[in-house]
C-alpha cells in the first residue's frame, strides 16, 4: 500500500470516527435536554402545589426542591460541557476535510 493511500485510508476512518463522535454527542444532548424538561416541569408542579395549598410550606417541599434546582444547574452544566465537545468535535473535522 502506498503512502497516499494510506493516508486516504486513515482520513477516512478518522472522519468515521468523528462522524460516530458528533452523533453520540448529538444523541447525549437530545437525552440531557429531555432530563432538563422534565426537572423543570416537576419544579413548576412542586411550586404550583405549594402557591395552591393554605398550609405552610414544609421542610421536605423546601428539600426537593433544592433538589430539584440542583438538578436542573447539573444538568444545565453538563449540557454546556457536551456543546463544548460538540464544537470541538466538528471543528476537527473541518480540519480534517481541509
Amino acid at each position: 500500500m502506498t503512502y497516499s493511500q494510506r493516508l486516504t485510508q486513515a482520513s477516512s476512518s478518522d472522519i468515521s470516527y468523528l462522524e460516530y463522535q458528533i452523533g453520540a454527542a448529538e444523541e447525549e444532548l437530545k437525552q440531557t435536554e429531555g432530563q432538563q424538561i422534565i426537572y423543570e416541569s416537576e419544579l413548576n408542579q412542586l411550586r404550583t402545589s405549594l402557591e395552591n395549598e393554605s398550609s405552610s410550606i414544609s421542610p421536605r417541599d423546601t428539600d426537593r426542591e433544592l433538589k430539584l434546582q440542583i438538578q436542573i444547574a447539573e444538568v444545565k452544566s453538563r449540557m454546556e460541557a457536551i456543546r463544548t465537545r460538540l464544537i470541538q468535535l466538528q471543528d476537527d473535522m473541518e480540519k480534517l476535510a481541509d
